[in-house]
């Protein structure tokens, strides 16, 4: 007999189940394609409904008047529901309500925001309103029991449909790991499976692990070679990239709204003769001016014809989707130019493939996992970059579950992974291989924080949105923990369901058994260690909110702060901060220290060549990143409490029960000399506001703060006004 389903939708008096009570309750019933059975009906709740839900719903307190109590129909719903399996939009919430009127217990229920998002791991949006009309599906009033039953009825067949499309491979593999775990939306791949095995005969489909998920159409990365730098560097034609945007040309008659603005042939001018002398330059440039083209058109020019990268940076997302999807394409189209282009993100957006065949060899670990694993393999094979921007991560846990799966995780290297299989890798080659690199501000700084080895060697920069560049870096080099955060950092440690320690108990029952002593005992040594660490952060966090109660309004609603300047930190009861810190600072240098002993002692056994184990590499860079994470932290909380510097800003912050410790750099001038002006050779800064005004009336804006803040007073600078008439043009200003 063929399996039932029953599609429940509630709608409430609030998201509380155990507060709040039901108004309204519909389940329809789904077997052989056909529905078999319905009910619907109203409830009284015994209270006011709330005028918002009355605006969501349009159920109001005189159409549940006379409506029946809830327990009149729990035979009816018990009926339909029986050991059927219950499908629901966001499903824990109504099958919540339901379990808290004694219906719908034992039975097998199914997700379908889970499922759209495993089926359609790009749409980023998963409120059923939004998938019944992105996927066409029939459509009645939203937010009534009985019309959003049906919505879910139709996308779970609609969702059946897309999933027959799915490689059965990569349908067979959600099926085994998911039934190992217990997942419960296993059950509708089983399903899915079930048909396809049927068809495959016919189909000419096959089973069996699916490998080589990542495929880009275009493996230029592994194609091309990096850059070639000619030795003697060819000038920019000024003249000919001006010519380009007068009116008439060939290029702009590539552009159907092109305008010949004065401004922007002045920029364009400027930005090559800096890319010519190798100077660097701030210009402001007023709305409308078309500064993109202004600086793509000569950064284009110089790193095709000298075969010399140019790295492009911005504050945020809209430009990079701008300058990507549009400016740069209409560039390399209007030029003819063989311009190559990446966008280079940190290695935590990206993918690892080495992590994640393990992930597929070892299975996963809970349901957050499991969810991740399932969206990849439908994504991956879609995807031109393995980037998590694609696929949107919904939960504090499954944003949790990537990190172990990313370039971040610090497994990801040329020996593990290679560009034609790894996301991280194939943006890395792909960056070495082009003429213009997009990142953005954060990345810029992290590449310089860390000398250099996140991005490929270049010389010359260009810096849009300059207006945010000195509170980006203030940001990157910033530094802030909160009770979580520490927290999170020991239980990695310290517990003993997983992390590091759980990986290398697993892996050294391999090993020989003195091997296994001594590293059992390390281990041990660690967890122990993990775990006074954890007793002395309670104790500081304590102390913390002791010494706060003096400068803090408890009873406040917004968030406070209290600067550790001179004065505060000589109170008594910081000096009682103090002394909590050190006996943490202790534990966390002894932690550190214990992981950087163990992975010496297994590098050693490994290179005499007597010891093996598996997925060692990977278990010695785990290592090896924690013990520096925990120094790195400890060090910055050492700088905020006890060891404070004059280039320092020290605070914390306090937010309802949430304190957290921050320290910022109080001038970031020297390092961006240090780090940009004299370590590359042409920089251009851009925006369209980089100039202040002096005090006292009638002083024209400069540029003078912005370059005392970094550091900037031998680099030249141009401001250019906008195109734009206001006079003409403007009704109001204000």
């Amino acid at each position: 007999m063929t399996k039932r389903y029953v599609f429940v939708d509630v709608e409430t008096t609030g998201l509380d189940s155990y507060r709040d009570t039901m108004i309204e309750v519909a389940a329809v019933a789904w077997q052989d394609g056909k529905e078999v059975d319905r009910f619907a009906a109203l409830l009284n709740p015994g209270r006011a409904i709330p005028p918002m839900i009355t605006d969501l719903t349009g159920i109001s307190d005189a159409m549940v008047a006379k409506a029946k109590k809830v327990g009149s129909i729990r035979p009816k719903i018990n009926a339909i529901i029986g050991d059927h399996i219950i499908v629901g939009h966001n499903a824990s919430f109504d099958v919540g309500f339901l379990q808290a009127e004694n219906m719908a217990y034992g039975n097998h229920v199914l997700d379908t925001v889970t499922l759209a998002s495993i089926i359609l791991p790009s749409l980023g949006r998963y409120k059923l309103d939004y998938l019944v009309q992105t996927l066409g599906l029939p459509q009645t009033r939203a937010h009534r029991a009985e019309a959003d039953a049906r919505h879910t009825l139709n996308l779970f067949v609609k969702l059946q449909e897309l999933a027959m499309q799915l490689d059965m491979g990569i349908i067979e593999e959600i099926v085994n790991v998911g039934g190992k775990l217990g997942w419960p939306e296993t059950l509708f791949f089983e399903d899915i499976l079930t048909r396809k095995t049927r068809t495959a005969f016919e189909t000419g489909e096959r089973s069996g692990y699916v490998s080589g998920l990542f495929k880009p159409e275009k493996i230029e990365a592994k194609a091309l070679p990096p850059l070639d730098e000619k030795k003697e560097l060819e000038p920019i034609d000024v003249a000919m990239v001006k010519g380009l945007l007068q009116a008439g040309s060939n290029f702009s008659r590539a552009f159907p709204t092109f305008e010949p603005r004065e401004q922007q042939v002045e920029m364009i001018s400027a930005v090559a003769g800096a890319f010519n002398k190798q100077k660097h330059l701030m210009v402001e440039a007023g709305t409308g001016t078309g500064k993109s083209l202004a600086y793509l058109l000569p950064a284009a020019f110089w790193s095709t014809q000298n075969q010399r990268r140019v790295v492009i940076s911005t504050n945020t997302i809209n430009l990079q989707d701008q300058l990507i999807n549009k400016d740069i394409p209409l560039v390399q189209t209007a030029l003819n130019l063989d311009l190559r282009v990446a966008v280079r993100k940190g290695r935590g957006n990206y993918l690892c493939g080495h992590a994640f065949t393990r992930l597929r060899h070892n299975g996963p670990r809970d349901r957050a996992e499991m969810v991740l694993l399932a969206r990849i393999l439908v994504w991956l094979p879609t995807s031109q970059t393995g980037d998590r921007a694609e696929i949107s991560l919904r939960s504090p846990a499954e944003k949790a579950a990537w990190r172990k799966l990313s370039g971040e995780a610090g497994q990801c290297n040329r020996q593990n992974c290679s560009a034609a299989t790894c996301p991280v890798q194939y943006a890395k080659r792909k960056a070495e291989t082009a003429h213009l690199v997009i990142v953005n501000h954060a990345l810029l700084l992290s590449d310089v924080a860390n000398q250099n080895h996140i991005l490929p060697e270049f010389k010359e920069l260009v810096i849009d949105e300059a207006h945010h560049f000195e509170s980006a870096v203030t940001n990157g080099l910033s530094f802030e923990a909160d009770r979580k955060f520490l927290d999170a950092l020991l239980e990695e440690l310290s517990k003993d369901s997983s992390g590091v320690l759980v990986d290398l108990a697993k892996n050294m029952r391999e090993l020989p058994d003195d091997v296994q002593d001594t590293l059992r005992e390390a281990s041990g040594a660690i967890r122990q260690a993990a775990q006074l660490a954890d007793m002395r952060l309670a104790e500081l966090f304590e102390t913390l909110g002791f010494f706060l109660s003096d400068y803090i309004n408890a009873r406040s609603d917004f968030s406070q702060s209290v600067r550790l300047v001179e004065k505060v930190r000589g109170s008594a009861d910081f000096q009682l901060v103090r002394e909590s810190w050190q006996n943490l600072n202790i534990r966390l240098s002894t932690i550190a220290n214990q992981l950087n002993k163990l992975n010496t002692g297994l590098l050693h056994l490994l290179d005499d060549g007597s010891t093996t184990f598996a997925d060692s590499d990977e278990l010695l860079s785990t290592l090896h990143d924690t013990a520096k994470n925990i120094d790195e932290v400890r060090q910055n909380m050492d700088k905020i409490i006890d060891k404070p510097d004059d280039d320092t800003i020290t605070w914390i912050d306090v937010w309802k029960k949430r304190i957290s410790l921050h320290a910022a750099p109080l001038h970031v001038g020297p390092l961006v000399e240090k780090h940009i002006w004299e370590n590359l050779n042409s920089v251009i800064m851009t925006s369209a506001t980089m100039r202040t005004a002096p005090q006292g009336f009638g002083r024209e804006a400069n540029f003078d703060y912005i370059k005392s803040r970094l550091n900037a007073a031998k680099v030249n600078e141009l401001a250019l006004g906008s195109p734009f008439d206001y006079k003409k043009n403007t009704l109001l200003y204000l």
